[in-house]
């Protein structure tokens, strides 16, 4: 599947979270789900035609506002945007 992002969003793969795991057993409900930070890093896949941010390309990684994320499902894949506004920036090793 080819996809094109427009409107100023960029396609984005998110990273999952690694969780620590420690030797300290807690009861905690079943339901219960530890909070997750409002950024996270993601994997640049295509930035639209009329995005304003400077030197940003496919391959980059970048901290993205996570309640920003807009999730589609198309043809059965997962795709992830984001608006350029909610980037915050760039990771360079």
């Amino acid at each position: 599947m080819k996809f094109s992002p427009k409107n100023r969003h960029l396609w984005i793969q998110p990273h999952d979270e690694e969780e620590k795991k420690d030797n300290v057993k807690i009861l905690v409900p079943t339901d219960y789900e530890k909070p997750k930070s409002p950024y996270l890093t993601a994997t640049v896949l295509a930035v639209s035609d009329d995005c304003n941010i400077d030197l940003l390309n496919k391959g980059d990684r970048v901290v993205v506002e996570r309640r920003m994320l807009h999730n589609l499902e198309i043809e059965g894949k997962n795709i992830y945007l984001v608006l350029e506004n909610y980037v915050y920036g760039r990771i360079d090793k």
